[in-house]
């Protein structure tokens, strides 16, 4: 039963529906009428709001109830038996046979649900209210309300003037606008309305279209829309004309026309400025560009930006780069992240919060985030897109800024870097320059530093010999038993201080080189192998570079030796030497290949110093590189007008040409500054279109020109001529205002 029940409150609501469309459907139309035929939003707004109110108040249709509802099934559903009221009685309250009849048409009503048929009139009203609108469209596109409106509102400022670009009957009166608007539509994501303006002179947003409507006070032939070199036919019969377009970029443009008898006329030039969309500005409030926070602590980074774009906003993101690792095994991940204050979508200024939690992040001792934040504008097809600069956070790692304690000497376990012997050299010049002016403890401590780098260097280079023991180089020497060093006691021998391994070494060498005295035949594989066990033979440089790294590394054991002591003026010397012995190794390292390329011919003997140059020539070439002149069209005008400013000739067409050329280069430099160049552009289009000429108009065309043209560069050469001042304001004064 229940079911059959929200049949009934489904129709019902279907019927509500239905009869609130049809006031609706009015309403838009005489709305949309409104605005086509008065071209006011307001206005247009009005009339909907109105329309739709009176239609309401008289369809009622929150005064259909369920008893009607039912009166319309028990008419479209026979099957019924006027018995749909029963479905909404209460069955409690119901005899047997009312129950009985109840079930019945509930269960009818399920399976005839679809055969309901509701009385409306929504094609009729539909099929009207777009027959109002194709005729208010109609209105529209002929022009006759807006030009009735528009004609009474021309000010005289924007009164279009029109010159004869021939000679005309003096009794024909020329026509005239008897009405004009200028319709400019905004791109559609600019939520901008509509605007009219009688002014020819226009300023639009980039993309934006424009209408030109045009009434004449008499019949004319055509007219022409002159946009830059382009001439665009205006549509329309008689004597109003129209012509749309998109404002792409800056240019001029004019109207021209023929009267009935065939006369030309063209107006003076207007400009068609443009401007661009800005993309969005974006301030960054409360953030440092630079941050660090302990990993013990909080770690969360708190700011607030403003947002501001000329038209509305779109999207605006954090990206944020989060850097692990260090060196090769650094890694990247790279995440788009929301503010927390929701962005409105076409707002054009707003305020956006974040706070970075770092942790969430899951950023470690070590890692760096990078981030910066982008903003989109709403601008179609290709929005803007802005960025602010990028801001760093970093968590500080303690664990490598830890060093240890070794032999009373702190160093890092593990250096990053070694000092070259250059650099070693570099910084022991500095310790000894600055020995004067540093206290005696903190000169001790650079130079046991500096001793410790020579260390590390030595170790290094120890490698490549295959040494990988820390001591010094290997001296054997023959002393006799007897011989008892007297300040053994009181000095510290480097060279000795490891002696009871040397000896031990040296027996093994001479166990070893008895027992191969004790066998009679070599070791055929002896001259195959590479021992490592050797220290001789356990090297990657040749057998020629051994001795000279060898005492390379002597040379830094005794320069190290004086650092320690505290004596870098006498470690300078050895630090020399040794770098001296690597650049020698180096050097003998190179490898060196022939060079490929030309590859002369034998020379002839006989000819040789003979000085006979018969058969041989030379090669030369001259060339002559010449800028291209942007204004040469422009500079052959100036010397046509001065032709013609001096002699009673005609302009022929060839003259018109050059002056229609000269005026598409001069018109690139009035788009820039429209207010210095526009009267002399106006001056030489006309002169491109008439015959008929007076001294008044080429002496303003000169003088525009001669501003425009840009000044010849003066090449420095030798001048014999005597120039003083005097001279020089003379002939300023012989010059044409």
């Amino acid at each position: 039963m229940k079911e059959a029940r929200d049949i009934l409150y489904g129709a019902l609501l279907k019927w509500r529906l239905l009869k609130s469309t049809e006031p609706l459907l009015v309403a838009l139309a005489l709305g949309g009428s409104a605005y086509l035929l008065i071209s006011s939003f307001w206005v247009a707004v009005m009339v909907f709001l109105i329309s739709l109110s009176v239609g309401l108040w008289f369809v009622r249709p929150w005064k259909l109830t369920l008893a009607q509802i039912c009166s319309r099934v028990d008419e479209t559903i026979p099957t019924m038996e006027h018995s749909t009221g029963l479905i909404l009685e209460n069955e409690n309250q119901l005899p047997l046979l009312s129950k009985i009849q109840r079930a019945r048409a509930s269960e009818t009503l399920k399976n005839h649900q679809r055969d309901i048929r509701i009385e409306n009139a929504l094609v009729p009203t539909a099929g009207i209210s777009l027959l109002v609108i194709l005729l208010a469209w109609l209105v529209h596109a002929l022009g006759v309300f807006q030009l009735d409106r528009n004609t009474k509102n021309i000010s005289e400022a924007d009164v279009v003037t029109f010159q004869t670009l021939d000679s005309t009957n003096l009794e024909i009166l020329p026509p005239k606008i008897r009405s004009q608007e200028i319709r400019i539509s905004y791109p559609n994501y600019t939520q901008k309305l509509d605007t009219y303006t009688t002014q020819m002179n226009l300023r639009v947003l980039e993309g934006s279209r424009i209408s030109w409507n045009i009434v004449f006070d008499q019949s004319v032939n055509g007219v022409q829309l002159q946009m830059g070199a382009d001439s665009l036919q205006m549509d329309g019969t008689k004597d109003s004309f129209s012509k749309s377009l998109v404002a792409d970029y800056a240019n001029f443009y004019a109207i021209k026309f023929e009267d009935s008898l065939g006369n030309s006329y063209v107006s003076d030039l207007f400009a068609l400025e443009t401007y661009k969309d800005e993309p969005p500005v974006i301030e960054m409030e409360g953030l440092p560009q630079f941050s660090s926070f302990d990993f013990e602590g909080p770690q969360k980074l708190a700011f607030t930006t403003q947002l501001k774009d000329d038209f509305g906003l779109a999207d605006v993101a954090i990206i944020a780069t989060v850097s692990k690792g260090s060196g090769e095994s650094v890694k990247f991940r790279e995440e788009r992240l929301g503010f927390d204050t929701k962005l409105s979508s076409g707002m054009k200024e707003q305020n956006f919060r974040k706070t970075l939690n770092l942790r969430e992040l899951k950023m470690e001792p070590g890692d760096e985030l990078y981030f910066y934040v982008e903003a989109i504008d709403n601008k179609q097809p290709r929005p803007n897109i802005s960025r602010t600069e990028t801001f760093f956070t970093v968590i500080r790692d303690t664990v490598t800024n830890q060093f240890a304690v070794e032999g009373t000497l702190g160093a890092d376990l593990m250096p990053d870097y070694f000092r070259s012997q250059r650099q070693l050299i570099i910084d022991t010049e500095k310790l000894i320059a600055e020995k004067p002016v540093i206290e005696t403890k903190e000169y001790n401590f650079r130079s046991n530093e500096l001793g410790f780098d020579q260390k590390a260097l030595r170790i290094k280079y120890g490698e490549f010999m295959g040494d990988e023991s820390e001591g010094g180089p290997v001296v054997v020497t023959e002393v006799e038993a007897a011989t008892e060093d007297q300040l053994a006691e009181y000095t510290h021998d480097h060279d000795g201080s490891n002696e009871h391994n040397l000896v031990a070494e040296e027996h093994e060498d001479h166990d070893h080189q008895d027992h191969g005295n004790e066998g009679d035949a070599e070791d055929p594989l002896e001259a195959y192998i590479h021992n490592h066990e050797d220290p001789e033979a356990s090297t990657l440089f040749a057998q020629s570079l051994k001795s000279k790294l060898k005492q390379a590394m002597a040379e830094m054991w005794d320069a190290e030796l004086y650092l320690r002591l505290f004596q870098p003026e006498k470690s300078l010397p050895y630090q020399y030497k040794a770098l001296k012995l690597i650049q020698e190794i180096k050097n003998s390292a190179r490898i060196y290949v022939h060079r490929i390329g030309f590859d002369p011919p034998p020379i002839k003997e006989d000819k040789r110093l003979t000085g006979d140059l018969k058969e041989v020539g030379n090669y030369s070439k001259s060339e002559t590189l010449e800028k291209e002149d942007d204004y040469q069209n422009m500079r052959k005008a100036v010397a046509r007008l001065e032709v013609l400013l001096d002699s009673d000739l005609k302009i022929t067409k060839a003259d018109r040409d050059l002056f229609h050329k000269a005026g598409n280069e001069l018109a690139r430099k009035a788009i820039e500054e429209p207010g210095k160049y526009l009267a002399t552009l106006q001056t030489v289009k006309w002169l491109s279109e008439t015959e008929v000429i007076d001294a008044k108009q080429i002496n303003n065309a000169l003088q525009g020109l001669y501003r425009a043209l840009p000044k010849k560069q003066v090449l420095p050469n030798s001048s014999d001529r005597y120039q003083n001042e005097l001279n020089n304001l003379f002939i300023e004064s012989l010059n044409v205002e």
